[in-house]
């Protein structure tokens, strides 16, 4: 049952990690501004205040190339919860991994799920199953254009623009929200919106939700910033997804953070590992 309820947990996660961390098409200022907030002040109109503070927020940014951490972990998954821990281990432009053990023991890795350049690849030890998957070949990955960018900006906190490198101040409106700046780029098919706080320009939450169909929503939460390689990164990061029928959130508390190389970036599947599906199982787990 435990680890039935991981795989519903961490597939879910990942579906909706995919499904809303792309866009390559870039957007002008006069799309965006689709999430409203009738508490604030949106404009579209940058000044050099928002250059000001948008540089403050990229500046930001770890310089650390590795972040390898221990990780406390909370699967939820509507009305169910797991406690568990693991390892997280985040190599710059290249990978990120997250691996889950035994809740009792803290033993034997229950699974790992891990994202490179052009696939994700998730390993679950108990069913001896595994998915290997590159993003082009899952139609739902194509409509949503994923990009590892992206992807691991949301690991690392960071203000992204989906399907470039470096963000450009111009593409975003900004929004004034009590102590918050709100960063906000809206393409065809998503709607993100990056909360900063004003004074020290640090990256809180990050939401995506469809620009036309709010009917699913993926964010992160940052929290517990600590310094790391001189800059302040959060050691409080909870992944969340919500959609018609499943709630679903990853609470990872992170610990003994290091920037460490030298660990082995690929997972290799063991022999007699079974390969399932990804569509197959995503569309499963849509009609739980």
């Amino acid at each position: 049952m435990k680890s039935r309820f991981i795989i519903y947990s961490i597939s879910l996660i990942i579906c909706g990690l995919m499904v809303a961390c792309g866009g390559k098409k870039k957007s002008t200022n006069s799309d965006s501004g689709e999430l409203q907030n009738v508490n604030a002040t949106t404009t579209n109109a940058i000044d050099e205040v928002f250059v000001k503070h948008f540089s403050k927020v990229m500046s930001n940014k770890t310089n650390a190339q590795n972040l390898v951490a221990k990780v406390h972990v909370s699967l939820a998954l509507n009305d169910k919860e797991l406690f568990t821990s693991g390892t997280l281990r985040m190599k710059k432009d290249d990978v990120i991994q997250l691996s889950l053990v035994d809740p009792l023991l803290g033993l034997m890795e229950l699974g790992k799920m891990e994202f490179t350049e052009d696939k994700v690849l998730v390993v679950v030890r108990l069913k001896k199953m595994y998915v290997e998957v590159p993003y082009s070949k899952v139609s739902f990955l194509k409509q949503a254009n994923v990009d590892f960018n992206s992807l691991q900006a949301l690991f690392w906190n960071e203000v992204f623009e989906p399907g470039y490198f470096n963000p450009d101040a111009n593409s975003y409106t900004y929004e004034n929200d009590n102590e918050n700046i709100n960063l906000k780029f809206t393409d065809k098919l998503l709607a993100y919106k990056f909360i900063t706080n004003e004074k020290s320009g640090l990256l809180t939450k990050t939401e995506i939700t469809g620009s036309k169909d709010n009917s699913y929503k993926l964010w992160f939460d940052y929290a517990g910033f600590t310094s790391f390689e001189k800059k302040q990164f959060p050691q409080n990061i909870t992944l969340s997804f919500t959609d018609s029928k499943n709630s679903t959130s990853l609470k990872m508390e992170l610990s003994n953070l290091k920037n460490t190389s030298g660990w082995e970036t690929r997972t290799s599947v063991p022999n007699g590992y079974d390969k399932a599906e990804f569509e197959s199982i995503f569309k499963s787990l849509m009609n739980n």
